[in-house]
């Protein structure tokens, strides 16, 4: 997966975010585009990038967690 593959993720991500889309959405528009299988879990060429988003996933998570106690 280059880089370009990875700002276009990213940039998709932006917009169905911005579209208020559900969960369910999302997913379901992965599993189409072919990033996830039925379980969810992410295609062999694309186990890097569902490794990627996974770990972004932590660090918001635990910086929303920090935020939290501070207020």
């Amino acid at each position: 997966m280059t880089s370009e593959h990875i700002q276009e993720v990213i940039e998709f991500m932006k917009r169905e975010r911005a579209r208020k889309k559900t969960k369910e959405e999302i997913f379901k528009k992965f599993q189409e585009i072919g990033f996830l299988d039925s379980n969810g879990n992410y295609t062999a060429p694309y186990q890097n990038l569902g490794k990627w988003i996974d770990e972004c996933t932590r660090r918001v998570k635990e910086k929303q967690a920090t935020l939290a106690t501070l207020n």
